[in-house]
């Protein structure tokens, strides 16, 4: 009777492997590290783990592989999640962004972004895919996004308003809660008359391209300031 307690207690553990480095006793050492930015409850491969203190790290003993990690404001909805390994060898960190991934998920919804200090307006995402200068012209002059109709292919100088701070899940560098997905392009004449100049907003370089070049050229649309 006693050896299928213990049998039972071992399922337990192994059904729930995110407690072991809080059982009593000495723990383990941890694999896993999480701090959040605000508020919220964590969940592991779909089961509760337990709450995120704002700015406070979370410290968890998994089993080494891979673990789906979801992570839920306390108050109001949202989500951030992501598919992690795990080492048995070298602890993984988790700083989530989750004041940035609720922000997101409202610009995406409302379909645009107001910047305050410059007044202008910007479309939630850019296009999506490769598209020429004259594509692109196109492409945010038939824009709807936002119940706007006035979209445009903003100037260089605008789009350079727009890198700072640190990288997204992309790589892109934006002051603002936007879906990039490649180079942006803007109606600024390049070093030829048949060039115009594209800003990588990972890094914040620019970049004179021919305008028929579509490649990693995006769209991303901008409303002149508001009055």
């Amino acid at each position: 009777m006693l050896s299928a307690h213990i049998f039972l207690a071992s399922l337990s553990l192994l059904a729930s492997p995110w407690t072991l480095a809080q059982t009593a006793g000495t723990p383990p050492e941890s694999n896993l590290r999480i701090r959040c930015d605000l508020p919220a409850r964590l969940e592991i491969d779909g089961a509760d783990a337990g709450l995120l203190e704002s700015g406070a790290w979370k410290q968890l003993q998994l089993t080494p592989g891979e673990h789906q990690i979801q992570v839920k404001p306390q108050t109001g909805s949202g989500l951030w999640k992501r598919t992690v390994m795990v080492s048995s060898a070298l602890p993984t960190q988790l700083d989530i962004p989750l004041r940035t991934a609720l922000l997101r998920e409202e610009v995406a919804r409302q379909g645009y972004w107001h910047d305050s200090r410059t007044n202008l307006i910007w479309a939630a995402a850019d296009n999506g895919s490769g598209v020429t200068v004259s594509q692109a012209r196109s492409f945010c002059r038939n824009l709807a996004a936002g119940g706007f109709q006035d979209w445009r292919l903003p100037e260089i100088n605008e789009l350079q308003t727009l890198f700072g701070g640190p990288a997204d899940e992309r790589g892109f560098r934006v002051v603002a809660p936007l879906k990039l997905t490649g180079w942006s392009w803007s109606t600024t004449q390049g070093q030829e008359p048949a060039e115009n100049w594209t800003l990588d907003l990972g890094d914040g370089a620019r970049a004179s391209v021919a305008a028929g070049d579509a490649g990693l050229n995006r769209a991303l649309c901008v409303r002149s300031p508001l009055h």
